[in-house]
């Protein structure tokens, strides 16, 4: 008995894990926002949220990134990667969008808090199959920051949401 279950965690020991889904990919495309009707988020704050993706994806130097919002990033897009790049594209869906209230927020207790949900999907880019897919809050109260302006706000929902699919981006790598 003792045997069979020295064999067992052996066998076990050597079992491989699964391949992570992003593992490989050289290329990201940062396809435009996507925002739902009933969420509120204008084109200027989706395009902000955009912005900070690519900036923060750039900066982390995690993937070389193509953002669709740039001139020439639709014709980046458009051309096959080069040799051995395998590229990926990523989509984003505004789902959950609250303004908040510097007011509110100044009252405490939880009110008034500015909040973002978003729907990332990361497809490979030549199948179309999908990859991975994540859901990431960004909340902000601000009850204590002398900046608790709906502008401050807005820019820590937005890099909250942003860290958050970077991280979910590295640990599938």
């Amino acid at each position: 008995m003792s045997h069979a279950l020295a064999l067992l965690l052996l066998l076990l020991g050597r079992a491989t894990a699964p391949p992570k889904p992003l593992a490989g990919y050289d290329e990201a495309v940062i396809e435009r926002f996507a925002v739902e009707k009933e969420c509120g988020l204008s084109a200027i704050q989706s395009d902000a949220v955009q912005k900070t993706v690519v900036s923060r994806l750039r900066a982390r130097k995690i993937v070389a990134v193509i953002d669709r919002l740039d001139a020439d990033g639709d014709e980046l897009a458009k051309a096959p990667p080069a040799g051995g790049v395998r590229r990926m594209t990523v989509t984003a869906t505004v789902i959950e969008f609250a303004r908040g209230s510097r007011t509110a927020r100044s009252i405490g207790i939880g009110a008034g808090a500015t909040k973002l949900r978003v729907r990332f999907t990361i497809k490979d880019a030549l199948s179309g199959a999908e990859l991975f897919t994540t859901e990431r809050l960004g909340r902000y109260s601000g009850r204590f920051n002398a900046d608790g302006t709906n502008e401050a706000g807005f820019s820590a929902v937005a890099c909250e949401v942003v860290d958050g699919l970077i991280a979910d981006i590295e640990k599938n790598r």
